[in-house]
């Protein structure tokens, strides 16, 4: 993904639970003021909640204040999205492969606590890159316009 123009949507954050949710809250906006689709719009939400998140409990070990950018192109067909940070590079320089948790419907005391974000992330987006420059982790992927 290559996008020349300066993104629609564009944010500086540090790393932090209320941070995250203070730029969450800022795009969700912006794109509401851009006539998103609202079912885009909240299927932005969970992704980019759940990628900032991960970014603040995992590259960065939970430890605020290190920079996050987060930048998102409106387009045709959906949102073109790029997270970058300077915590540590993803496991074996991918992003996860998302696999469900196992549930057992039959015992909802033994439901898994984490576990579903990257399915999430995988089932709803499409062409996820990942890749490392110069000590910056790049993570780019399309949230889809919904299909009618």
């Amino acid at each position: 993904m290559t996008h020349s123009a300066t993104p629609d949507i564009h944010h500086q954050l540090s790393s932090g639970t209320v941070q995250v949710r203070h730029a969450l809250d800022q795009t969700y906006t912006m794109m509401c003021a851009a006539q998103v689709d609202p079912a885009l719009g909240d299927t932005a939400q969970i992704i980019l909640g759940e990628v900032l998140n991960n970014v603040v409990e995992h590259a960065y070990n939970s430890v605020e204040g290190q920079p996050i950018e987060l930048s998102v192109w409106l387009r045709d067909d959906g949102l073109w999205c790029e997270v970058r940070d300077q915590g540590a590079p993803m496991p074996n320089g991918v992003p996860p492969a998302g696999v469900m948790p196992t549930v057992d419907a039959d015992n909802p005391a033994d439901l898994p606590e984490g576990g579903f974000g990257w399915a999430l992330v995988r089932e709803l987006t499409e062409h996820i890159q990942y890749d490392r420059q110069d000590g910056t982790n790049h993570l780019r992927f399309l949230i889809p316009t919904p299909k009618d």
